[in-house]
């Protein structure tokens, strides 16, 4: 089996290659912020028991079925059969069923590295599209515009599933969870039992008030979503983009590379306004220069169809008019977790966890959809990065088992903005200043650092990647010497962060 890898595009314009950001000698794993009642840091959970082991706390003395009463076989580590032949009967543990919801980078990952580890319970990963396992970034660059092969976003194959053991169901979702039961229900009426639930359910776009049945409105989450929009990118065709940040500026530059009219709206002053208002701009400027038509500080009022075959009339907040033949809406997206409403884990945010991804008792999350807790920042963050999807489910399948691995301490993302590769290692706070090192915004190459209260928050490299990795190692040294913020809140207490939908 093969871990979801680094996507391709990602190597092709690196100089050498970026490291996969996995705990190293600067990594070292952080501190856990447990859930209230959890046992202190580095002593094991209570449900992530051993390989094929069941979770203390997930199986209760009635879940034993008749049948797993055995006279002729001892529990591993148990006595030895009397040789009189008059062994007394031993109750054999019920098997431990451990149940993945979400077939994106980290539920196939948390799936592969159980395996991997040597784990032989039950697994099952359900998905709700109908496609095995694949890559989402390239959706709005190099698949949509028709320059990467579908198979090359496959992550797996059903023949690789199956050879894994791993129970693969497609193109259903979860609709209803039952904690106490320890039952997750699908939308075609199925009751899977589990003993240890992952939620890795990710997130879903936000609509745009007021295009719930308007033709030519779409989005571009799920590969149908992108092969339905790239057959409409067509020479001349207008297209307007509701939303600036990284999905919506990706596809804006994809759309121009393919000839067609381009307008992009966003809400704040600047576009990409994570990455601070001097590289927002300089992107925006970059984009202008393309021939896009970016109207930033604006919003989308009122959308309505122009006639019959005339496609749209898309009104802004200003009272501007644009034709547009589409309207792809990116204007943000929200956690999958309303199927979860009622099973403990707190969901104001995603799903909240402690540092390992435990939310409850039985119960782990990874990916978008999942608030972890991070001790240097001391508060939950959910990160939708396509890295820290991988990072953590690999760090969930190892507190399944018992281990104690933590993601690394530094996030990483990137986004290719046309031909310019945007590098980032850290999560730039609101209030961080963009301070250059290397070259000046608006260069074609450049690096620097964001500042906040007197520290360094995360570092950017323009087309520069041999400069983002000196940076990262600065940074990593930087946190590895300040630690864990005093008074850091366990889960559930303070409000959690979440990075913009679309970061890599």
């Amino acid at each position: 089996m093969n871990l979801p890898p680094v996507p391709p595009e990602l190597p092709e314009l690196l100089e050498p290659p970026l490291p996969s950001p996995a705990a190293g000698p600067s990594d070292a794993p952080l501190p856990d912020a447990p859930l209230p009642g959890a046992p202190s840091p580095g002593a094991p959970l209570p449900d992530a028991p051993p390989s094929g082991a069941p979770s203390p706390d997930s199986v209760s003395p009635d879940s034993v079925s008749p049948g797993s009463v055995s006279s002729d076989s001892a529990s591993p580590g148990g006595p030895a059969p009397a040789d009189s032949g008059g062994a007394r009967p031993r109750v054999r543990p019920p098997r431990r069923r451990i149940l993945v919801v979400g077939a994106g980078v980290a539920g196939l990952t948390v799936a592969e590295e159980l395996r991997r580890r040597g784990y032989d319970g039950d697994l099952t990963l359900v998905g709700d599209e109908p496609h095995v396992p694949y890559d989402r970034p390239p959706l709005t660059k190099r698949f949509l515009a028709g320059g990467l092969p579908e198979e090359r976003l496959h992550l797996t194959s059903s023949a690789a599933l199956a050879a894994a053991d791993i129970a693969w169901t497609p193109g259903r979702r979860a609709v209803a969870a039952d904690a106490g039961a320890r039952t997750v229900t699908l939308d075609d009426g199925r009751v899977l039992p589990y003993t240890d639930l992952v939620v890795a359910t990710g997130v879903a776009p936000r609509p745009l008030p007021g295009t719930a049945g308007v033709p030519h409105v779409c989005t571009v989450r799920t590969l149908d979503d992108a092969r339905a929009l790239a057959g409409r990118l067509t020479p001349g065709h207008r297209l307007v983009v509701a939303g600036a940040g990284f999905l919506g500026c990706e596809a804006a530059w994809t759309a121009l590379s393919l000839g067609c009219a381009v307008t992009l709206v966003g809400r704040e002053r600047e576009v990409l306004p994570v990455l601070g208002a001097r590289v927002g701009a300089a992107v925006g400027d970059r984009l202008r220069a393309a021939g896009a038509e970016v109207r930033t500080g604006r919003r989308v009022a009122a959308v309505r169809e122009a006639g019959p075959g005339d496609g749209l009339t898309v009104t802004l907040d200003d009272g501007a008019a644009v034709a547009a033949g589409t309207l792809l809406v990116a204007v943000g997206s929200a956690p999958d977790t309303a199927w979860l409403a009622g099973t403990g884990p707190d969901l104001s945010d995603g799903v909240r966890c402690d540092a390992g991804g435990r939310a409850a008792p039985g119960i782990h999350a990874a990916g978008d959809v999942a608030a972890w807790y991070h001790p240097g920042r001391g508060r939950h963050q959910r990160l939708e990065h396509r890295m820290s999807a991988a990072e953590q489910g690999r760090a969930v399948a190892a507190a399944l088992l018992g281990a104690g691995e933590h993601p690394a301490s530094v996030p990483f993302f990137w986004t290719d903005q046309g031909p310019h590769k945007l590098t980032v290692y850290g999560l730039p706070g609101p209030g961080a200043r963009f301070e250059p090192d290397t070259g000046t915004v608006g260069d074609d190459r450049f690096a620097g650092r964001y500042r906040e209260h007197g520290r360094t928050t995360a570092v950017l490299a323009w087309n520069a990647p041999r400069e983002a990795l000196r940076l990262r190692r600065e940074l990593t040294d930087e946190s590895a010497r300040s630690g864990p913020r005093a008074g850091a809140a366990p889960a559930g207490a303070a409000p959690g962060d979440s990075a913009p939908a679309g970061a890599r």
